[in-house]
């Protein structure tokens, strides 16, 4: 079967940027380790960040967990070459406004001033973890949740991630994922386009394939809601009338931002069996409403 997917040109571009996943074995679906075996420990609560200074490049695995009870969200920054965190977090501020038109901008301009590497929304029954090929610098980890809660005071935490001598152990590493998540422009404006995300403890690639930046929040819905609800949900508030019930049954997980051409493997650990919805609230980057409110969201069921 999975031999069958690879030949899929759905996926043939999202694989082929992937670097690290080089070996198709189908009977894994384990996400990849770092280089030297060991993921990075990353603890997300209230009072910050616990995470190592330093790391090997390559081929890196964060595993993002908390135990706060209302959820957290972890998001992996790198800044562009003479560009300060400072300037991406300023901008970053305006990328939440709730000013459509001061999110655009703000977005417009984080998009070309930094890489958004992903990142993971845990809470205290699921943890997670993704990987991806990131090259020796720092790296910045965002506590995104308290930043949209005070942006003049974000919590971030540094990571040095030096360069190892080639083993060639990333090419044994990888697994293929289970299945693929990819984000992309269409007519209509961003979608998701899934392939075979039907298990809640698989791992799963995602792609951007867009031009923007793209998030792939995943939240637990009620039984049999459908697309077109959750438009109408999202329409009836954008109108600023009275919503119809929230489809929504629990808090989110899933993937945090990734800029265009970025993929991840993702993994969650406790996620249980049901109907979830696939969401990105990034602002789009030119009318600066959340790309959910424009119709990118995409039902699925785990099972």
């Amino acid at each position: 079967m999975h031999g069958q997917l690879v030949r899929r040109g759905a996926r043939v571009a999202a694989v082929a940027t992937l670097a690290f996943v080089t070996t198709i074995n189908a009977a894994g679906a384990t996400v990849a380790n770092s280089p030297d075996g060991t993921p990075v420990e990353v603890a997300l609560n209230a009072s910050g960040i616990q995470a190592p200074d330093s790391h090997q490049a390559g081929l890196v695995s964060f595993r993002v967990k908390t135990d706060d009870s209302n959820g957290r969200q972890l998001q992996l920054l790198r800044p562009n070459k003479g560009v300060s965190l400072e300037r991406v977090l300023h901008d970053l501020a305006r990328a939440v406004s709730n000013n459509p038109r001061t999110a655009a901008a703000g977005i417009r301009t984080v998009g070309g001033e930094a890489e958004a590497l992903g990142g993971a929304l845990v809470t205290r029954q699921v943890h997670e973890q993704f990987t991806e090929e990131i090259s020796a610098g720092t790296v910045y980890l965002l506590d995104f949740t308290a930043f949209l809660a005070q942006p003049t005071k974000p919590v971030v935490k540094s990571i040095n991630l030096s360069a190892a001598a080639s083993s060639g152990q990333n090419a044994n590493l990888a697994r293929y994922p289970h299945g693929i998540v990819i984000q992309r422009e269409t007519s209509a404006r961003p979608r998701f386009e899934t392939e075979d995300v039907d298990n809640p403890h698989l791992a799963y690639l995602v792609h951007n394939d867009s031009s923007e930046l793209h998030e792939m929040q995943l939240r637990p819905v009620k039984v049999g809601t459908t697309d077109k609800q959750i438009q109408e949900f999202f329409d009836a508030i954008k109108r600023g009338k009275q919503s119809p019930p929230s489809p929504f049954t629990g808090p989110p997980t899933g993937l945090g931002a990734l800029s265009p051409d970025h993929s991840a493997l993702i993994q969650a650990h406790g996620l249980q069996p049901g109907t979830y919805v696939l969401l990105c609230f990034i602002p789009d980057d030119h009318v600066g409403v959340p790309h959910a409110f424009l119709g990118m969201h995409k039902i699925v069921k785990l099972h």
